[in-house]
């Protein structure tokens, strides 16, 4: 069981992972290069044009461009294959989450198990949307907050709206949901960290637009993640092999 859990979790978060390697280097890749003109003074926000770049800069500013082809290529290779490696890793690793997330269901819970589509959301909305609901996904060079306070609002947000979902959808007892419920709102209630004054780097638009896509570019891989992993996990027993009494059966 174990083995297979872990081949299930890797195998289906791989898959996921190239899928959104995809996404990341057509729609996300280019919005990153261009944020990072604006983070080196390449591209200057019109309203700073003036007052932000010195004359010397200004002048030094054209050969930004006189970059040597065959150093592009090399440069455009290296990010595509740290892309690679980087989405497979963390899609795994989300895969191996999600396979013991979907076994902990099963086991504890009275409730059918939920199918790929549904495991998917569900996976979407414990590591992207609640999260990105207060710490939207960041642009180079935009203002943030400190590194371990958001790491820490991230994790407990992450934390709450897993076992949020899982009482809300797990449990038969009203007050387990409303318990579940209340978890899920409240990282939300506290507040993500943000920081004191924000200084604007990149377009506002081009930030939303940039949001949206990481936001989209995960709710599909999360659907390809999900229905990867039932193929891999699928519950043969119509989740009636549980020999002990649903956990739900005693809340």
């Amino acid at each position: 069981m174990t083995k297979t859990l872990l081949t299930g979790g890797l195998m289906a978060g791989a898959i996921a992972g190239l899928v959104a390697m995809l996404l990341q280097l057509a729609l996300i890749q280019p919005l990153i290069v261009e944020a990072e003109r604006y983070e080196s003074g390449e591209s200057v926000l019109p309203g700073l044009a003036d007052t932000e770049i010195p004359s010397h800069a200004a002048e030094e500013a054209p050969a930004a461009h006189t970059h040597d082809h065959g150093d592009e290529e090399d440069s455009i290779l290296v990010r595509g294959g740290l892309t690679l490696v980087t989405m497979v890793l963390t899609w795994g690793a989300f895969g191996l989450l999600a396979s013991a997330g979907l076994m902990t269901f099963r086991a504890l819970s009275a409730q059918p198990s939920p199918g790929g589509a549904v495991l998917g959301l569900a996976g979407f909305a414990v590591f992207s949307l609640a999260p990105g609901l207060g710490l939207p996904p960041e642009l180079p060079g935009m203002s943030a907050a400190e590194l371990e306070a958001r790491q820490f609002w991230w994790v407990l947000t992450a934390g709450a709206t897993a076992i949020g979902l899982f009482l809300a959808g797990g449990m038969r007892n009203g007050l387990a949901r409303l318990a579940g419920l209340a978890l899920i709102v409240l990282p939300h209630v506290i507040g993500a960290p943000h920081p004191v004054e924000a200084v604007p780097a990149v377009p506002p638009e081009l930030a939303s637009l940039y949001a949206a896509r990481v936001l989209g570019m995960n709710l599909v891989g999360w659907l390809v993640l999900g229905t990867a992993l039932l193929r891999f996990l699928p519950d043969t027993a119509g989740g009636a092999a549980v020999a002990r009494r649903p956990l739900s059966d005693a809340v």
